[in-house]
């Protein structure tokens, strides 16, 4: 069986067609499952495991990509984006079935708005699943890396001044700056942290420039990995090899779980019920039970009501206490802060 799994963006959402991928391979023995997404994430999936092949929408537009699709001859094609390009798409691509995700965003625009449940609310990847009839993610991680892998992982740390054996990646930006915790706190944590005995790199996307510049005059001495200088499957095999990565509600949040490290990620305007919270057995969400949450689908520019408590109310000592009890491999359960 060939299978043809579409999304486009963003780069969290993309991340989570990998267990997808996997799941498929386990439920249809001999299948081959395809991706189909941006050019964007092409560093990502160099190789494409644990896809066969990937099909890249570039700028050459729609009507190159469908005759590749239709050259291909797929048995399934799954539209895992629901978005106007893949309504676009979907009736001019040949397949012998097709499947479209339920994204219930109806659901969950309500609940933001009135705090109305209309809806269980699965996670995203529970929703990708359940579009094959498949109950259970497989375990992380995901994207499984070998020991050679894990050393050009280590060469890039060393790259970025790294030299400590016991590493913490922290990630402080967001697209949204109100799923951000703040430049100043993620300091204060990192300091604490070597204190420990750690070091610390702090790794920034794409959009993070404005973050950036932040530190490097707050603490302009901290070791950086910024992710647009490094092909982003580089960047993935690097944080295969640290003890806990700290984290909003970020791609890189995703990728941190796709590769199986230990997790701690910080959620404030964004909760549980809009399915991106990390699903891996060695991943902490810390969080606080603010009424105003949640106030937006994304995040936003600004917090309506002008206190941002839901992030500025997580502490560092909230933090540094996760990171340091699951870099142990302490019980996720006893870290969990609400």
């Amino acid at each position: 069986m060939k299978i043809l799994l579409l999304r486009f963006s963003s780069l969290g959402d993309v991340v989570l067609t990998m267990p997808v991928a996997l799941a498929l391979k386990k439920k249809y023995a001999g299948a081959t499952v395809d991706l189909g997404t941006k050019l964007d994430y092409s560093d990502l999936f160099t190789p494409p495991w644990p896809f066969t092949n990937v099909l890249y929408l570039d700028d050459k537009g729609v009507l190159p990509f469908v005759k590749e699709v239709n050259e291909r001859g797929y048995d399934m094609i799954a539209d895992l984006h629901a978005g106007l390009r893949t309504t676009v798409i979907a009736p001019l691509v040949r397949a012998g079935s097709r499947k479209r995700y339920k994204k219930g965003a109806l659901a969950r625009r309500i609940f933001v708005k009135t705090g109305i449940r209309l809806s269980p609310f699965p996670s995203v990847l529970e929703r990708y699943l359940s579009t094959f009839g498949i109950d259970a993610p497989p375990d992380t991680p995901w994207l499984k890396t070998s020991q050679e892998e894990r050393g050009r992982g280590h060469a890039l740390l060393r790259y970025a001044g790294v030299t400590g054996n016991r590493v913490i990646g922290i990630a402080p930006g967001a697209r949204w700056e109100t799923k951000k915790w703040g430049i100043g706190r993620y300091v204060e944590l990192a300091k604490r942290l070597e204190q420990r005995g750690f070091d610390t790199v702090f790794v920034f996307g794409k959009g993070d420039e404005r973050d950036r510049e932040e530190l490097s005059s707050v603490s302009p001495h901290s070791k950086v990995v910024n992710t647009p200088e490094h092909p982003l499957r580089e960047v993935c095999y690097a944080v295969s090899t640290m003890d806990t990565f700290v984290s909003g509600d970020t791609g890189l949040m995703h990728l941190a779980e796709a590769v199986g490290a230990p997790l701690v990620s910080l959620f404030g305007p964004t909760t549980r019920e809009f399915g991106f919270f990390p699903a891996g057995r060695r991943s902490v969400v810390i969080e606080k039970d603010t009424p105003c949450r949640p106030c937006s689908l994304h995040g936003s520019g600004k917090c309506r009501r002008m206190h941002h408590r839901c992030m500025k109310d997580i502490s560092v000592e909230d933090v540094e206490s996760a990171v340091v009890r699951l870099a142990a491999g302490v019980d996720v359960s006893a870290v969990m802060a609400v």
